[in-house]
């Protein structure tokens, strides 16, 4: 019994980590929590995957594309409170800024929007919501839940594999090379579960484009800024979304 509430104490901490979904006060919170519970990062993907694909096709009762689509992605965008696409914008902004680490490290903590960040985040949204239009209608919603799963679950190598970026700590510093074996390997069994389960024949270039924008991403982020930040996350978060997406799009051209 004391594992069960031990882990269900992890389950809200990725839940209040990742979303803005209520959960309830976990007492005696512990730091330690925090990198233990990104085992559970794809769930919290199948949770607002799914509010997600519920607002597709409630949508679709009513209107036609693009709406119930333009929809969707509000909800995934609200449930999480935007976390990571401010991650995506700052990640193009800071690049955008400077070739050296410490002033891109700075850039990423600016509360504001600049113009790379904006388009960025205007080139993301269209191309999500491209990606959702070409997808058949019947597949919509799968295709939304193994989106938001597989984006979660690419914090899970990210953080086991590389090291905080910033010196002082951030938001990612109690995770960042931090998560175990074991954590890496759970997640990965439940993301690969869920989206086997929902996508069935489709899941292999789901699965692949994945684990190809990740390792891209986390080699691209260890080389230039000797690891990772909250923001890295976020971007690589939005990063396997699309890409997924696109991928189950482009399918389509070929589908008898």
């Amino acid at each position: 019994m004391n594992r069960l509430v031990q882990e269900g104490r992890l389950f809200w901490t990725a839940l209040s980590l990742l979303t803005r979904l209520p959960a309830p006060d976990l007492a005696g919170f512990q730091e330690e929590w925090l990198a233990r519970s990104v085992r559970y990062f794809p769930l919290v993907g199948l949770i607002v995957g799914s509010l997600a694909a519920a607002v597709y096709r409630l949508g679709s009762l009513v209107w036609p594309d693009p709406l119930p689509a333009v929809l969707a992605l509000a909800t995934a965008a609200w449930v999480t409170g935007g976390l990571h696409e401010d991650g995506w914008a700052d990640v193009f902004d800071g690049f955008a800024a400077s070739r050296e680490p410490r002033r891109i490290l700075e850039v990423f903590k600016d509360s504001r929007v600049g113009a790379v960040g904006a388009l960025a985040l205007t080139v993301l949204v269209l191309g999500k919501l491209a990606g959702l239009m070409t997808v058949a209608v019947g597949e919509v919603p799968a295709a939304l839940v193994a989106a938001h799963v597989l984006s979660r679950w690419s914090s899970l190598p990210l953080l086991w594999r590389l090291a905080h970026a910033r010196p002082e700590g951030g938001m990612a510093g109690p995770l960042a090379g931090r998560v175990g074996s074991g954590s890496l390997a759970t997640g990965t069994i439940v993301a690969v579960l869920i989206v086997a389960a929902v996508l069935r024949e489709r899941a292999l270039p789901a699965l692949a484009v994945t684990a190809i924008a990740t390792a891209a991403a986390g080699l691209f982020f260890r080389r230039r800024l000797g690891g990772i930040t909250g923001d890295c996350l976020g971007a690589t978060n939005q990063l396997v979304e699309l890409a997924v997406l696109l991928a189950l799009a482009a399918r389509q051209r070929w589908a008898p």
